[in-house]
């Protein structure tokens, strides 16, 4: 009778680690989601355990869908190019499962850790991610200044592209914190501050009344990434519209940040009379 009792304990704990198996199935598969670099086979793997109605939450993110998902895995790996994931034991309850996990880059040193909540939907497929991310395992301040200036630099490029070379105002607006300040020298014909998006928009088109410009040289970037500013120094070419003459002249801008957006730019003229004088002069 004991031997019959053996062999059916063993029966069932046999049936709930096939149950587990099965739950860990799709966790397993989306840890191999997270570590495949490809987009286009990421995408593929994706699709065998996650929903168009699954959704992924933590900090950075909240979103549904396949593409969503592989969206913030794209986003995430043009961030940390060489980042490595490794994660610790699971703990499954009923179609719940969490774990800790940490990523490190190439050199072994943490980038960030936490720990994930999935809810299963019992069909092998992943109905929600929630992710907690650890505020005290952080990056070394030297990588988060580090961050913070690469991003940064992205903003301003956009900036100068969008402002001096395309006049596209379209894709420059989302750039520009609401009540950013644009500072212009007052011995300018177009001088004095201006606040607001739809003001620096008036502004470049009064300036427009009296010069066309081109880029001499392309910017060289700086940043102070401690106080979230960046300096572009760059050289332009100015026809003056009323005397038809042109100047070459040196001009460096400060932008100041915050959160991914500019509250303020400063420009900085190499002779800001002689500017203005040319700008006034007729033929």
């Amino acid at each position: 009778m004991r031997k019959i009792y053996f062999i059916c304990f063993l029966f069932m704990l046999n049936g709930l680690f096939a149950q587990k198996k099965d739950k860990l199935y799709p966790i397993s598969v989306y840890e191999k989601v997270w570590s495949e670099r490809n987009s286009e086979t990421r995408l593929k793997i994706i699709k065998t355990i996650w929903l168009e109605e699954s959704t992924f939450e933590d900090p950075s993110a909240s979103i549904k869908g396949t593409v969503a998902l592989n969206n913030v895995i794209n986003e995430f790996y043009k961030k940390f190019p060489d980042a490595i994931l490794t994660s610790g034991s699971k703990v499954v309850k009923d179609n719940y499962v969490s774990w800790d996990w940490k990523i490190l880059d190439s050199k072994n040193k943490l980038i960030m850790a936490g720990r994930d909540f999935a809810r299963l939907n019992g069909k092998g497929q992943v109905s929600k991610i929630i992710g907690f991310w650890d505020s005290e395992a952080t990056l070394p301040e030297s990588e988060v200044l580090k961050n913070i200036e690469t991003d940064n630099f992205k903003v301003v490029a956009q900036y100068y592209e969008s402002f001096f070379k395309t006049r596209d105002f379209t894709t420059m607006a989302p750039l520009i914190e609401e009540g950013a300040i644009y500072s212009q020298a007052e011995g300018l014909p177009y001088g004095g501050t201006y606040v607001g998006f739809n003001e620096w928009i008036k502004m470049y088109t009064k300036s427009t009344e009296f010069f066309d410009l081109q880029i001499e040289k392309e910017p060289v970037y700086f940043s102070d990434a401690t106080k979230n500013e960046v300096i572009i120094y760059f050289t332009i070419k100015a026809k003056a519209k009323k005397s038809g003459k042109t100047l070459s002249m040196p001009i460096s801008e400060h932008l100041d940040l915050k959160n991914g957006k500019i509250i303020a730019i400063r420009p900085f003229y190499f002779d800001t009379k002689q500017f203005a004088e040319f700008l006034k002069s007729k033929k």
